[in-house]
């Protein structure tokens, strides 16, 4: 149904194991994981991931990152888990995979799809799509990645509507970049203001995101910014009464008078739309 898609940063796999060990993690949500960086968090998520059979999808041929090396690929083969491919040449039989990752047309337009029916995730493209046959998943790029100071420009929008309408639109699920874009860095703007990426559901449940900036210009440092920006966030009227845990996470460190550091912001954000989602699902389930 829901096929968020991460690079593995060290964050975002720790978002997703800390929602899966306290149950906020729905079944219907199917982390799609391409793994970038060698690190004990991957080897952990996904060790957390099989001990409660959380659905999820492992990269085995990732396209940037510590992995690309042969010893990386021995290791990586050597990780247990349910596995994906990103297909870089054309496809001529049926394979093992549940699932693949189509990024262009010209990979698919030679492919034998006659018997070829695996759910194929494709971007939001008509030429790619109209090659893929068999059920498939819209990947879709949400998530505006910007300076801080152009956030202050449109500070509200919406982030999706994928969840109401991919079955209307002909898909099987839907995939996105949560909190963040298609684009693969590194590292993020340098930034002297704290930015909060927080999404919630307004009317009709159209999933909107909010943009909490810092006055950075104006206070002298990372504790006292957080601490500006969070004064907004426990104001905010979605946030009055539906906490996440990634809520929590945050308000605590406010309580505290404490900044956490910019990968805990992260993390925090990543699990709040996760658990968003996941209530979300498991409503319509119940109706």
């Amino acid at each position: 149904m829901y096929y968020p898609y991460f690079r593995g940063k060290q964050f975002d796999l720790l978002a997703l194991r800390q929602l899966s060990e306290a149950g906020k993690l729905s079944p219907v949500i199917k982390p799609v994981i391409e793994p970038v960086k060698d690190n004990p968090a991957l080897g952990k998520l996904l060790l957390q991931f099989n001990n409660v059979n959380q659905p999820y999808f492992l990269i085995d041929n990732p396209q940037a990152g510590d992995f690309l090396t042969l010893a990386g690929q021995e290791k990586l083969q050597q990780l247990n888990g349910l596995k994906t491919h990103i297909i870089t040449e054309p496809v001529k039989s049926v394979t093992d995979y549940p699932l693949l990752i189509a990024q262009s047309a010209a990979v698919l337009q030679d492919a034998d799809f006659p018997t070829f029916e695996i759910p194929t995730i494709a971007p939001l493209e008509f030429r790619l799509l109209q090659h893929v046959k068999g059920p498939k998943i819209v990947l879709e790029d949400n998530f505006l990645r910007l300076r801080a100071s152009s956030y202050r420009e449109i500070p509200d929008e919406v982030f999706t509507l994928s969840h109401l309408t991919y079955q209307k639109r002909g898909f099987v699920g839907f995939s996105d970049f949560s909190i963040d874009s298609r684009l693969y860095y590194e590292q993020n703007y340098p930034t002297k203001a704290i930015v909060l990426h927080l999404v919630y559901f307004a009317e009709q449940e159209q999933l909107r995101i909010h943009h909490f900036v810092s006055p950075a210009e104006e206070l002298p440092d990372f504790a006292t910014r957080f601490m500006a920006v969070m004064a907004e966030v426990s104001q905010f009227p979605a946030f009055l009464s539906n906490d996440t845990l990634g809520l929590e996470i945050l308000k605590q460190s406010y309580a505290k008078g404490k900044f956490p550091g910019m990968g805990v912001l992260r993390k925090a954000c990543v699990m709040h739309h996760l658990e968003l989602m996941s209530r979300f699902f498991e409503t319509k389930t119940k109706e």
